[in-house]
C-alpha cells in the first residue's frame, strides 16, 4: 500500500462516553464542534483481552494518572484548569479537585505518583517558574500537606516513589544533570545524585534501583541509598535511538526499554546482556506490567500519528495484541490485580449537537484535538469532524447520531467538505487538498501547495465538477496595513485535483463562500472588500464595500436563497449583512469579541456566530443577539444537517 493511501484504512469503532442522544440528523438540528477545553477521557480496559469497557469523564488536557492501591480512586492532573481530580473508578464520580499552579501547559506534563501505601499522591509542576514546585495530598481528606519549591531546574520528569514509600526522585537539569531525592515524610531535599547524562527514561525497580536510559544509548543503573552509579550498560549498536520509557521486571532481574527502531529490548541488569530485542509495529511511549511480569502493556504512537494501545507478550518475546485508539493518549496504569487497564486521554475536543429551535444543546461525543471543520454527507447519516491546522498528521472524527458510535481515521486531517453526491471527502490542510473516496476511505486525488504557500478553504461546485480553493502567499504588504495575505483562488478539477484556472486576489485572501446556484463565489478581503468573482469567467464582477473598512473579515457565509451574504469583522466584533444583487451593505448587527466563524440556519432566519464567550444566535430581521449556547467548551465549528 502506498503512503499516500495507508492513512485511510486505519479506522476502528470505539464507544462513545456518556449518555448519547440517538438521534437522526435532521435539519432541524445543528452540530457544533468544540475545538478546546472539553473534557477528557481515561479509557478502562479489559486487561486480558485489551476490550474497553468504558470511558471516564476527566478534566480537559489530562496529563498524569495514578490508582490508589486497592484501585478505587484515579487521581488525574489535567492542563485546563490546572488541577488534580479525584475521581471514582467505580461510577466516574469526581470526589474532589485539588487546585496545582501550572506554568507552561504540558511543557512537560504535570508529573504524578503514588506512595505504594495509597495514603498520599505527589505532584510536581516542574515547569513552574521561578521555582519548581512539588506537593503532597492526602488521598482521603484531599487536603494538601506538604508543598516544597526548588530552583526551576527544567526537570525531564517523571516522578517516581521508592519501594518503601519513603522517598522521591525525579531528575533535574538539561545540563550538569542530577537525580533529586526528597523524603515523602517531611517533603524536604535529602540529596543530589549526580549523572550528568541527558535521560530517556526513568524507572524505580522493586528492589529500589533506579533504572536511567540515556542519549548514549546507556541504562545507568543508580543504587540511591548509595548515591551513585552502579553499573553502566550497553544498549546497541551506535545511531539506535531510545525512545525513552523503560519499566523493570517484577524480580528486578530485567529492564524492558522502548528504542525507536520501534522494538523492546530486554537487558539483563546482573550482566547487562540482551535478553531479547523484538521489534513492535509502533512506538511504546508509557509502559505498564503485570504483576506476574508476563505481559507488559504500552500506549504507542506511530509516525502516521496513529495511537494504540498493545499488550507484548514476555515469554512469547512478541505483541500479542493492539487496538488503535483516537489520541493523544498521555498516560496509563494498571490495577493492582492486573486485571484492568486505565489510559488517559489527553482529547480536548467534541462534537455536541443543538436543537435548532430550543438553542438546546444534547449529548455529544468527545475525541480528538482542535475539531475545527464539521461537515455532514448528502445522505445526512453521519457527521465527519477534523482539524486544520499546521500538523503533519491527524485524525477525522466519524460519528453516527443515530447509534451514538464513532470511528476515526489517523493520518492526514484539515477543512473538510462533500462532493455534493456525499461520495468524495475533500480534505484541505495548509500544505495540500486531498480527495478522498468515502466509501473505502481511500484517498483518490491530491493537490500540493506550492512553496511558500498555504491552502485554505476548500468547496465544491454543486454540480460536482470543480473545486474551489484558496492558496495565500507568504508575504506581506509594504505599508504594513494588509492583515489578510494576498494570493489566488484556484479552480480544481474535481476527479483529478489538477488546476484548471487561476485568480489572483492581490488585497488580501480570507474567508470564502459559493452562491446555492454555483454561479459566484465570494472572498473576504483587507479594507472591508467582498470581492465578487463570476465562476464561469473566472473575473472579479463587484466588491462590495463594508464599513468599518478597517477590521479583520474572518468569517462567511450566503443565505439559502443566494441574495445576501454574512460577514464577521474579528477586530470591530460586527456581522455585517450584504445584499447580493445590489452590492451593497445593508447592515452592521453588534456580536461577542472577536467573532469567527459564521453559519445561517435553513430557514435563513439566523445566523449563528462563534465568538469568544461562545456561539451566540442573530435574528438576521432585528439583530438581537442570543446566548451564549452552554457548551462543555470553545465552540469552534458549526453545521446544519440537511
Amino acid at each position: 500500500m502506498s503512503q499516500r493511501t495507508r492513512w485511510a484504512v486505519q479506522i476502528v469503532t470505539a464507544v462513545v462516553f456518556g449518555v448519547v442522544a440517538h438521534l437522526q440528523a435532521s435539519s432541524s438540528t445543528a452540530y457544533v464542534s468544540i475545538c478546546c477545553s472539553a473534557p477528557s477521557t481515561a479509557g478502562v480496559f479489559n486487561a486480558a483481552t485489551l476490550a474497553l469497557t468504558r470511558t471516564i469523564a476527566t478534566g480537559s488536557g489530562g496529563d498524569g494518572l495514578a490508582l490508589t492501591p486497592d484501585g478505587t480512586k484515579m487521581f488525574v492532573t489535567v492542563d485546563h484548569r490546572g488541577e488534580l481530580q479525584a475521581i471514582a473508578t467505580a461510577t466516574g464520580a469526581l470526589l474532589a479537585r485539588i487546585k496545582v499552579p501550572i506554568g507552561i501547559a504540558g511543557t512537560p506534563p504535570l508529573e504524578l505518583a503514588m506512595n505504594p501505601d495509597g495514603r498520599h499522591v505527589y505532584v510536581f509542576v516542574p515547569q513552574i517558574q521561578p521555582k519548581s514546585l512539588l506537593i503532597a495530598v492526602d488521598t482521603t481528606t484531599y487536603r494538601v500537606t506538604g508543598r516544597l519549591n526548588l530552583p526551576f531546574n527544567e526537570s525531564e520528569g517523571p516522578l517516581l516513589v521508592s519501594p518503601d514509600g519513603t522517598k522521591l526522585y525525579f531528575e533535574e537539569g538539561l545540563v550538569n544533570q542530577y537525580i533529586q531525592v526528597i523524603d515523602t515524610a517531611t517533603l524536604k531535599p535529602v540529596t543530589q545524585i549526580v549523572v550528568n547524562e541527558a535521560p530517556t527514561g526513568l524507572a524505580v525497580t522493586p528492589s529500589g534501583l533506579l533504572l536511567m536510559p540515556d542519549t548514549n544509548n546507556e541504562l545507568l543503573v543508580i543504587d540511591p541509598r548509595a548515591g551513585a552509579i552502579v553499573n553502566r550498560i550497553s544498549l546497541g549498536p551506535p545511531g539506535q535511538i531510545l525512545a525513552g520509557p523503560v519499566i523493570a521486571s517484577p524480580d528486578s532481574a530485567t529492564a524492558y526499554l522502548a528504542f525507536a527502531g520501534p522494538s523492546i529490548l530486554a537487558v539483563s541488569l546482573a550482566t547487562g546482556a540482551t535478553v531479547f530485542n523484538a521489534p513492535v509495529v509502533q512506538l511504546p511511549t508509557h509502559f505498564a506490567l503485570s504483576p506476574d511480569g508476563k505481559a507488559l502493556y504500552s500506549i504507542n504512537f506511530s509516525t502516521e500519528g496513529a495511537y494504540s494501545v498493545s499488550e507484548f507478550s514476555i515469554p512469547a518475546q512478541k505483541p500479542a495484541a493492539t487496538v488503535r485508539q483516537l489520541g493523544p493518549l498521555s498516560a496509563v496504569a494498571l490495577s493492582q490485580d492486573g486485571g484492568t487497564l486505565y489510559v488517559l486521554n489527553a482529547d480536548q475536543s467534541a462534537i455536541v449537537p443543538v436543537d435548532v429551535s430550543s438553542r438546546k444543546p444534547g449529548h455529544g461525543i468527545l475525541g480528538g484535538v482542535g475539531i475545527n471543520s464539521l461537515a455532514i454527507p448528502a445522505n445526512g447519516g453521519t457527521v465527519w469532524g477534523s482539524s486544520y491546522a499546521f500538523a503533519l498528521s491527524g485524525n477525522i472524527l466519524i460519528w453516527n447520531p443515530a447509534t451514538g458510535r464513532l470511528q476515526f481515521t489517523a493520518g492526514a486531517s484539515g477543512g473538510l467538505s462533500f462532493s455534493p453526491s456525499g461520495t468524495v471527502l475533500y480534505v484541505a490542510s495548509p500544505s495540500k487538498v486531498i480527495a478522498v473516496d468515502v466509501r473505502t476511505l481511500h484517498e483518490t486525488a491530491r493537490y500540493t501547495a506550492a512553496q511558500l504557500t498555504n491552502v485554505g478553504q476548500a468547496i465544491p461546485s454543486p454540480d460536482g465538477q470543480r473545486v474551489y480553493i484558496s492558496v495565500t502567499f507568504v508575504s506581506g504588504s509594504p505599508d504594513g496595513a494588509v492583515l489578510l495575505p494576498p494570493g489566488d483562488l484556484e479552480v480544481l478539477d474535481s476527479a483529478t485535483l489538477k488546476r484548471i484556472a487561476a485568480i489572483n486576489i492581490p488585497d488580501g485572501v480570507g474567508a470564502l463562500a459559493l452562491t446555492p446556484d454555483g454561479t459566484t463565489l465570494l472572498c473576504t478581503s483587507n479594507r472591508g472588500h467582498v470581492h465578487l468573482i463570476s465562476t464561469a469567467t473566472g473575473k472579479i464582477t463587484a466588491t462590495i464595500g463594508l464599513s468599518p473598512s478597517n477590521g479583520l473579515l474572518q468569517g462567511l457565509a450566503v443565505s439559502p436563497d443566494g441574495s445576501l451574504a454574512y460577514v464577521t469583522d474579528a477586530e470591530n466584533n460586527l456581522l455585517f449583512v450584504a445584499d447580493l444583487a445590489t452590492q451593497t451593505q445593508q447592515a452592521a448587527f453588534p456580536v461577542g469579541m472577536a467573532p469567527l466563524g459564521v453559519a445561517i440556519t435553513p430557514d435563513g432566519s439566523a445566523a449563528w456566530v462563534l465568538t469568544t464567550p461562545g456561539l451566540e444566535t442573530v435574528n438576521v430581521l432585528t439583530g438581537n443577539v442570543g446566548g451564549p449556547v452552554p457548551l462543555p467548551g470553545a465552540p469552534s465549528a458549526i453545521v446544519f444537517a440537511p
